[in-house]
């Protein structure tokens, strides 16, 4: 008789919103439940400090997806956080008090570890061989990386994303999109497309992508039940210029409207539309695979390749 698949959860702390993952840890990670909580931990920091209402809400929703991928039949379950707790001064308490609520200990990936996962969650699925590209666009970075599925070739974590930007260039208008446009293409003139690896298709990971999809197509999007789809730069921008002369309710009420997006969502394309340019790209996918994906991708890899008789999964390594 088979043993039965492994199953394990990740919750992934991210500047704007805090995600969870449960799915068996084989080829398809199958049977996955997701869940997702607005925390916008990106724009509660002060003077790079984690206020305590912001403390608070993460504790909330951290118990709250904590509890669901139990519920989901999760064995083991990693926490992780990402750009806003990398860049607190000092994320000591966060992290004592999630493991007092929940006995988890919290990881905070490096900016590579990132881009690492946020490549592998989006591209486990295509095939071997087949040159891909990934952009997450974060609250607080960017992640860009290229390879295959079975290698990534490069990759890069800018300190740029929709809530970092928005603290500086905030978009109330034409003239403040322009600027923020302006100011996300300065932030990355370091960045240079390899000129040796051309990806024959470019996927968008992140909720920016998400809400994206979601005012194209005048519905919500769910991060359960959405497959790929693809966008151009002209649609990205043409959205941008809809959203920036419109106050944030106004945003919040257009059909399709991510709610907690109204705010952070135009920047976040400024981002996407100046990337694109800096990249050469006319068009990409947007996918609702990301870091959470990956991780549970790469753990469920390094359970393959153990020949352990145990059930219980092992975390996966930094």
């Amino acid at each position: 008789m088979s043993r039965p698949v492994p199953r394990a959860g990740v919750v992934a702390i991210g500047s704007n919103s805090t995600r969870m993952l449960t799915a068996d840890l084989d080829a398809r990670l199958g049977r996955p439940v997701r869940g997702r909580q607005e925390t916008r931990l990106f724009l509660s920091m002060e003077n790079g400090s984690l206020r305590p209402d912001a403390v608070r809400r993460v504790r909330e929703a951290v118990a709250v997806l904590h509890r669901q991928a139990l519920d989901a039949g999760a064995q083991r379950v990693l926490l992780t956080a990402t750009s806003a707790v990398r860049d607190a001064g000092d994320a000591r308490p966060l992290a004592e008090a999630l493991r007092a609520d929940t006995g988890l200990r919290l990881r905070v990936l490096s900016g590579a570890k990132e881009a690492a996962w946020a490549f592998l969650g989006a591209c486990w699925p295509f095939g071997e061989g087949e040159r891909l590209g990934v952009v997450d666009i974060g609250g607080g970075s960017t992640e860009i990386a290229l390879g295959t599925r079975e290698r990534m070739r490069s990759a890069s974590s800018l300190q740029l994303g929709a809530s970092r930007l928005y603290g500086t260039h905030p978009v109330e208008g034409i003239e403040s999109m322009e600027g923020a446009v302006s100011q996300a293409r300065r932030l990355m003139e370091g960045v240079s497309p390899d000129p040796d690896f051309r990806p024959a298709r470019w996927l968008l990971v992140g909720g920016t992508g998400m809400a994206l999809i979601g005012l194209l197509s005048g519905r919500p999007t769910h991060s359960g039940d959405m497959a790929d789809q693809a966008f151009t730069r002209e649609q990205a921008l043409r959205v941008l210029e809809r959203l920036a002369p419109l106050a944030p309710g106004e945003r919040a009420n257009l059909p399709g409207m991510t709610p907690g997006r109204e705010h952070i969502l135009p920047t976040g394309l400024a981002v996407l539309v100046a990337l694109m340019d800096r990249l050469g790209v006319d068009g990409m996918t947007v996918t609702a695979r990301n870091n959470t994906d990956g991780c549970l991708y790469e753990w469920a890899r390094r359970q393959a390749g153990k020949a352990q008789k145990k059930t219980a999964p092992e975390s996966p390594r930094e």
